[in-house]
């Protein structure tokens, strides 16, 4: 009876043209009373700040990180003991350039330290269970809290508003939706997703049949933006682009993969209108989207911090690749502070012609999509991949494509790794592939990386064992 009622609401500010209007001023605030959010209040203070100077961001992201410090001094064992074993005090690590004198953190240091990252009476700030499938086969789970959904919502929606998007208006989401087989929506994402107007479309595996039936839905639903995978949304526009379907957006938002010019190119092209690339992550905070110049991603300062490190830590030049490190300033239940993302970027010194006062990551190096193809016609991308082990309890896998329907599976265990485990993933594998593809589970003490000391987990062969292309971050 509610999602009726709903519905017709909906339907009749749609039809007076006001829907976006009230969802920003009326909607989105009671969404945000309702669940204990605060996405409309950060949006309102990220639309101002942008604006400020680069000198007056810093002394902001400083005071963040000294009131983050204190706190994990006081309510986070890992790192009071981390502050008595160096010798410092919160008042030594007060400003960014202080960050240097703490480790830099990895998933395995948080996967042996978990409780102790976790903060006293965690409840206090409202944990969210999260889990990441990771861009370089190594699963993570962790907390966030509410703090930290606002603030990323709230960086996403200012930056998709660069693209003209306005809180409320009909978009795609072509993600990881249905997932798991029979696991069936809740009534949050739901009700979600109508107040929103996002048609949720899954992409963890692609067929042309398929893709037939996301056209039907999408030319029905009229959606002026999209957003999602850009390997995905490019095989949407490929299908678009080869049986002459007419398909516009107002603008395509890339996520969660390196976007290739190639890909850009064919994206734009099919559906008359830019992309807009972002690059994010939940575990450690890391947030940077293009703005309308294109000449870059504008860091989300107001919620992180971003190092760029070589391979023994030191900071390297702008306009040098490294690694990417972050500090998340608003998660208080489970602070991630230097987090090795795995992922390798380039910072820019040259501001952005827009005006805005965000500094610029250069480029995002890691993250190259890649696809494994099966002789049944279904396709399934990286991103797609990592989402089938993301609440597994794995240290570590790796995807080896070893004949046209054969995959072998390399996996390191976790401490906690049970039978459920592999059972949950071969589930959700062979849902997605088929049941006529070939899967070997192949249990190893670790995974080497390759030649080029980068670590791969999805590696094409074909049937001689000749090397087609591989995944690496």
């Amino acid at each position: 009876m509610f999602a009726a009622i709903l519905s017709a609401t909906i339907k009749w500010q749609e039809k007076v043209g006001m829907y976006s209007l009230i969802a920003e001023n009326l909607i989105y605030p009671l969404a945000d009373l309702a669940l204990g959010t605060s996405v409309m209040k950060y949006f309102c203070q990220l639309q101002k700040t942008q604006w400020w100077p680069v000198e007056r961001l810093k002394e902001m992201q400083d005071v963040k990180l000294a009131e983050l410090i204190s706190h994990c001094h006081k309510n986070v064992p890992y790192y009071r003991d981390l502050f008595t074993r160096l010798g410092l005090t919160p008042a030594d690590i007060q400003k960014q350039e202080d960050l240097r004198k703490l480790p830099i953190i990895s998933k395995q240091t948080i996967r042996e330290n978990f409780k102790k990252l976790t903060a006293h009476r965690p409840d206090r700030y409202k944990p969210i269970p999260n889990s990441t499938g990771g861009s370089t086969g190594e699963p993570l789970q962790f907390y966030i809290d509410k703090d930290v959904v606002s603030i990323n919502w709230a960086g996403m929606f200012r930056g998709w508003e660069w693209a003209g998007y306005k809180p409320g208006d009909k978009r795609i989401t072509f993600g990881g939706s249905s997932l798991i087989p029979e696991e069936k929506a809740s009534v949050f994402y739901v009700v979600r997703n109508m107040l929103e107007r996002n048609l949720s479309l899954s992409a963890v595996s692609l067929t042309k049949e398929k893709l037939d039936h996301y056209v039907k839905n999408i030319s029905s639903k009229k959606p002026r933006y999209i957003y999602g995978y850009p390997s995905s949304i490019y095989m949407l526009a490929d299908h678009c682009r080869c049986y002459g379907i007419n398909m516009t957006f107002n603008a395509v938002f890339s996520t969660a993969e390196v976007l290739l010019p190639n890909i850009r190119q064919v994206i734009e092209t099919e559906f008359k209108c830019r992309v807009f690339d972002q690059y994010g992550s939940y575990d450690g905070g890391a947030q940077a989207l293009e703005c309308e110049k294109h000449s870059g991603f504008h860091i989300t300062v107001e919620k992180c911090i971003i190092e760029i490190v070589d391979e023994c830590g030191n900071y390297v030049a702008p306009g040098q690749s490294g690694r990417i490190i972050v500090t998340d300033l608003h998660n208080y239940a489970m602070p991630f502070i230097r987090y090795e993302t795995g992922d390798i970027g380039k910072l820019s010194n040259e501001p952005c012609s827009c005006g805005r006062g965000l500094p610029l990551l250069k480029a995002i190096e890691g993250r190259t999509a890649d696809f494994i193809k099966f002789p049944n016609g279904v396709t399934l991308t990286g991103p797609a991949i990592t989402l089938m082990f993301k609440d597994c309890n794995i240290e570590q896998y790796q995807l080896v494509q070893t004949g046209h329907n054969i995959l072998l599976i390399n996996v390191v265990k976790g401490e906690r790794y049970s039978k459920e485990d592999e059972e949950r993933f071969l589930h959700i594998l062979k849902h997605h592939a088929g049941s006529d593809i070939s899967v070997t589970v192949n249990y190893c003490d670790s995974i080497p990386p390759g030649s080029n000391n980068k670590f791969k987990f999805i590696i094409n062969r074909d049937n001689s064992g000749a090397r087609v292309n591989e995944q690496t971050r």
